[in-house]
């Protein structure tokens, strides 16, 4: 249930938001005075507004609310046909208008994307005050490669630099960026994260940029982007090494100046905003490419921080782990599960290619698991062949290594060349090319970034070859 205030001379319309809204809570108010005294008493999800023609003070209250309540969100209603006084509205800050009279059905769509932007901010505010929070749990670590990586946060945290955050899929860039925010100036405003390589263009520029009624087909209502619900807080920006060419342009007017357009806009919306970015692939190799602009990485590497893989922690992996073990038995309500020492042994002997994420995974597997209290390595989900004391990798020289794929091809352009004599139609490429994607994807379970970096070849190529042979996989956030 939701809180609305109606600020309205006409005592009817607070009637019909009583019948029209009878699933939520619906305050009156009679003027800007009435709306400020409900504000202060309890803040409400949203205000709905009746601003009458020139002549009345309905603008200046709308401008006092404002003041007093610079985030909440406020629908203005204005007779048919005052285009004016609502365009002025929107200037003054309304988030959005609708003409009387006006259709029901209309006006229960409007509050609804209204209050789910409301949502938004809420999620994204801090869930209790600064000096309550606690450093995430995934930044435990004494060895000398994550004390670099504190120091960094420490001397960066206060500033409003931009930061560049690069390590393997899992090490736990997202939670540096949270402690950058949380250390800094705006941690009492919103943080939220957006995962570039989890959404397609399209809705990726419209979850950034937001959108204006009209825009395309379905945008029946303005939408307010991340840039726009996050203003004044911190906005981190995951994989961004996927990021198309077209919305990197986009991120660099904002890095730049603060400023952007909501897609089928022309009002300029300013913001006060930091970025922080992160990526688990090689953006000098992609700006060698042509993939990834320059400028653009100048602009986010204005502060980097490398976080190391896990592998090259040392003993940090025995304390992540009897942490991860500490919140199971939390979750599971198992308070005697402990790991044995062969089962560390065997923890410290694996490469962890999913780093501190798969480690917290296949501590969680083995205590739910695990039917004793004492967890053994027969409980762990760790594939021998993937240790890191496992023979080491075939280090055979590019000659060697071209010799040995001439003979295994050897026979299958044999293949082709007899299909070819008969006068059949041979795509030898793209069998092979085909072969070696599904063989990639199935290798690394589907991870479309995993199995471009087995290829070498680009996430960008990979999903075009994908497309071209119809290859479907479920897809994976990392």
């Amino acid at each position: 249930m939701a809180n609305l205030l109606i600020v309205a001379a006409d005592e009817n319309l607070g009637f019909l938001f009583r019948h029209v809204f009878g699933e939520h809570e619906i305050r009156p108010a009679r003027d800007a005075a009435e709306a400020l005294e409900s504000i202060r008493a309890q803040r409400p999800d949203l205000v709905i507004m009746d601003v009458r023609g020139p002549g009345t003070d309905d603008l200046d209250a709308l401008r006092a609310i404002r003041r007093a309540a610079p985030d909440l969100i406020i629908i203005v209603m204005t007779a048919y046909g005052t285009a004016q006084i609502a365009v002025e509205a929107i200037k003054q800050g309304a988030h959005d208008y609708l003409f009387k009279p006006f259709d029901v059905g209309q006006l229960r769509q409007l509050v609804a994307e209204a209050l789910d932007i409301a949502a938004q901010r809420t999620a994204a505010r801090p869930p209790q005050p600064a000096a309550e929070r606690h450093a995430p749990a995934g930044m435990i670590g004494t060895s000398p490669a994550m004390q670099e990586v504190y120091r960094t946060i420490g001397k960066v945290a206060p500033s409003d630099l931009t930061v560049l955050i690069t390590g393997e899929s899992g090490t736990g860039k997202e939670l540096v960026a949270r402690m950058i925010h949380e250390h800094s100036r705006r941690a009492d405003k919103p943080f939220l994260a957006l995962n570039c390589a989890a959404i397609p263009e399209p809705l990726l520029e419209s979850e950034l940029f937001g959108y204006e009624r009209g825009a395309f087909t379905g945008a029946l209502h303005r939408k307010l982007g991340k840039l726009e619900v996050c203003n004044g807080g911190t906005l981190f920006l995951d994989e961004i090494g996927d990021m198309s060419p077209a919305l990197q342009t986009k991120m660099l007017r904002v890095l730049q100046d603060g400023m952007f357009e909501r897609i089928g806009g022309t009002e300029t919306i300013d913001v006060d905003v930091r970025i922080l970015a992160a990526t688990n692939r090689n953006l000098v190799e992609l700006m060698r490419e042509g993939h990834f602009r320059d400028d653009l990485y100048y602009r986010l590497k204005v502060v980097p921080i490398h976080v190391p893989p896990l592998r090259e922690r040392g003993d940090d992996l025995v304390l992540l782990a009897k942490h991860f073990l500490q919140r199971a038995r939390d979750e599971l309500h198992r308070p005697g599960l402990s790991l044995s020492n062969a089962a560390l042994e065997v923890l410290k002997a694996y490469s962890w290619p999913g780093n501190v994420r798969e480690l917290e995974n296949v501590i969680k597997g083995a205590a739910l698991t695990c039917p004793g209290v004492i967890i053994l390595p027969e409980h762990l989900a760790v594939t021998p062949q993937r240790s890191a004391k496992s023979a080491p990798p075939d280090t055979t020289s590019d000659t060697a290594a071209k010799e040995t794929l001439q003979k295994l091809l050897e026979p299958v352009f044999a293949y082709f060349h007899e299909l070819y004599q008969t006068g059949q139609r041979v795509e030898p490429f793209d069998r092979i090319e085909e072969v070696l994607l599904r063989k990639a994807l199935a290798a690394v379970e589907g991870n479309q970034s995993r199995a471009a970096k087995l290829l070498g070849i680009t996430r960008t190529t990979l999903r075009k070859r994908m497309a071209k042979y119809g290859i479907v996989v479920r897809q994976q956030v990392e």
